[in-house]
């Protein structure tokens, strides 16, 4: 999930819905004072509560007005904040409650003193006590605390929630990358060819024939795990199994050129079938002779990347391609680690570079 996502404040923070929490937090929290006889902003001495009572729901009903007022206001600075980018989830948080904090003792205090205006006798316009103000703080402090509180309750579900529907969208790509090499592992081309191998070893050489078959099982047995992520030396092994079958059947007319650094590279984490999909594509599109032998090269560079490359050679009848091998590829890397995998075709060679991901 990248930042932009985990930002967007509109899925669980909308407008509409901060006017809703806003009002149900006002009347929730005044039914409940009401009931107590005491209220979040102290009525001044002058006026107590049900003596003179016109003046007193009066003054109610603008502290209602004015609560709801600092709780929207209060909704709207959480949703900036936690709409901003920040590199660590302290600063976020301070950023938020200190915030917080400070627009609502000031709204708070505002509205005290207008209070105070309004509703004061001439005689005590000019005087007010420093607990009223230390009155109103505390009283209003639900108030404050509760969008923060809410806020991030909210983005918490909205984030749970999302995190369930990748981890449903990463399971499908992955199923749906194994079906596709399941399908031209088994594929009769494949299939016929791979017999064919088999059936001219089995006279001319039979260890090698059973040799052969333990790849070839080697290879489905590694297709059909369930694992969504593989150490780079076990995807480079099923890639081995893989490539040896295929340089039995092209000989000299196929060459893999490994450049690996298995002394760093060997525990770090790649989706399965990456690197095999990838040699598999280079065989599938490129034309493979005597006279346009094909190199696969296949290295890590220093950036914790490793990278799949060819010369283009291609056929000149084109097999049926509907790109779903790279797109399933790009998409499970999105999914699972938020890395972007980068392809490149300047029309002489296909680059495909591969984060590789620390175990």
């Amino acid at each position: 999930m990248n930042k932009n996502e985990r930002n967007n404040v509109n899925a669980y923070l909308s407008l509409k819905r901060i006017a809703f929490l806003s009002l149900a937090i006002t009347i929730g929290f005044y039914v409940l004072f009401i009931l107590k006889r005491h209220f979040s902003r102290p009525l001044m001495p002058m006026v107590e509560p049900f003596d003179v009572k016109p003046a007193y729901w009066i003054i109610v009903l603008g502290n209602v007005v004015f609560s709801f007022i600092m709780t929207f206001l209060l909704f709207l600075y959480e949703r900036k904040v936690l709409s901003y980018p920040f590199e660590k989830r302290r600063d976020e948080l301070v950023a938020n409650i200190v915030g917080s904090l400070l627009v609502g003792l000031t709204i708070s205090t505002l509205i005290t003193m207008l209070n105070h205006q309004i509703w004061s006798p001439p005689e005590y316009k000019d005087h007010l006590p420093s607990r009223v103000f230390f009155r109103s703080w505390l009283g209003d402090m639900p108030l404050i605390v509760l969008p923060v509180m809410i806020g991030y309750l909210l983005r918490s579900m909205h984030l749970e929630k999302m995190t369930a529907v990748e981890n449903e969208m990463l399971r499908a790509e992955s199923f749906s990358s194994r079906y596709e090499a399941l399908k031209n592992q088994l594929d009769p081309h494949f299939l016929f060819n791979s017999m064919n191998t088999l059936q001219s070893l089995i006279t001319v050489d039979p260890d090698r024939a059973e040799e052969y078959v333990q790849q070839l099982c080697n290879v489905l047995r590694y297709t059909l795990q369930k694992r969504e992520v593989v150490t780079l030396a076990e995807e480079l092994k099923c890639t081995a199994d893989y490539c040896r079958m295929l340089k039995i059947r092209y000989g000299d007319n196929l060459v893999f050129d490994h450049h690996i650094n298995h002394e760093r590279y060997d525990d770090y984490l790649v989706p399965p079938l990456a690197i095999q999909g990838l040699v598999e594509n280079a065989i599938k599109h490129n034309v493979i002779s005597v006279k346009c032998p094909l190199v696969v090269h296949i290295s890590t560079d220093a950036e914790d990347h490793l990278v799949v490359s060819n010369a283009i050679q291609p056929k000149v009848m084109k097999e049926d391609s509907n790109g779903i091998g790279l797109a399933n590829l790009t998409e499970r890397y999105r999914l699972q680690w938020n890395k972007k995998v980068e392809i490149s075709d300047d029309g002489k060679d296909f680059i495909v570079t591969l984060p590789l991901v620390k175990n």
